[in-house]
């Protein structure tokens, strides 16, 4: 049932990437090595980008030089120009004036993305053209975000949501705590795995162990996407600075396997 959310959750990360940007790291040298999300979003008619949205996945930057592992999105899963679950190798480099920029071979085309990085965990402008293949696109403004990591404490009110209708259904109030632990490094498809424990009480009660749950550029998200549903309790987005995460907790067995929505807070 979360799969059939996905849509919802991916347009409510827009609003979340939007309101990172008040939240700064104040670091003279700050970590750019990690977990990263770009998107071309909408345009000023509320037409998002195609045929790629976005890209996400992991970045490492060593001196200058830049290397990871990304996978491009769009918000239509009918026929995508490439499949959201193929890695794709970014190279490229992040100067003295803190300039980003980087290509990505995709769908037999290239990708070129370059922005200014003045704040990792808030709203960075950029732009990026892919030329040739499948994907091709024009030059399109972009925005960037390295999103922090989410170990912690989070804690926050939720209640059932109809799939059907996606109101909220009266009395059905709980308090979800989650501890989570993000690990430092991404797996072989620049996602980082995420571990840790779900407590539930009010009209779903009990403790969940979270198991196949990753994170990939703003998205909480079952290891393979692209394929089947999520067996954890949590999906949805991540702002930049990690301080909250709005997602949804369910199926799973003990509370009749319905879907809880609601907001996170880092504690």
């Amino acid at each position: 049932m979360l799969a059939g959310l996905r849509f919802t959750l991916l347009i409510s990360f827009v609003a979340l990437v939007g309101c990172g940007a008040t939240s700064y790291r104040t670091v003279s040298q700050p970590n750019l090595s990690g977990n990263w999300y770009v998107s071309a979003g909408a345009n000023t008619h509320g037409v998002y980008a195609s045929p790629v949205y976005s890209f996400i996945g992991a970045l490492q930057v060593s001196g200058s030089s830049v290397t990871g592992t990304v996978r491009a999105t769009d918000l239509a899963d009918t026929v995508p120009c490439i499949s959201p679950a193929a890695d794709l190798t970014a190279t490229g480099n992040f100067d003295t004036a803190s300039n980003l920029s980087l290509t990505v071979p995709v769908a037999g085309g290239t990708a070129t993305i370059v922005a200014t990085i003045g704040n990792p965990n808030g709203i960075n402008n950029g732009t990026w053209q892919i030329v040739g293949g499948s994907c091709a696109m024009p030059k399109t403004p972009v925005v960037i975000a390295e999103i922090a990591p989410i170990t912690g404490t989070y804690a926050g009110a939720y209640d059932v949501i109809d799939l059907t209708t996606l109101q909220h259904v009266p009395g059905s109030a709980m308090t979800l705590t989650a501890n989570l632990v993000q690990s430092a490094t991404p797996n072989a498809d620049g996602q980082f795995p995420i571990t840790g424990t779900l407590t539930a009480t009010g009209s779903c009660s009990g403790t969940f162990l979270l198991a196949g749950e990753v994170v990939s550029g703003g998205q909480l998200l079952a290891t393979n996407p692209a394929t089947g549903v999520p067996t954890v309790a949590l999906l949805g987005g991540v702002e930049p600075a990690a301080t909250y995460l709005v997602v949804d907790f369910g199926p799973v067995a003990g509370c009749g396997s319905q879907t809880y929505s609601g907001t996170l807070i880092r504690q």
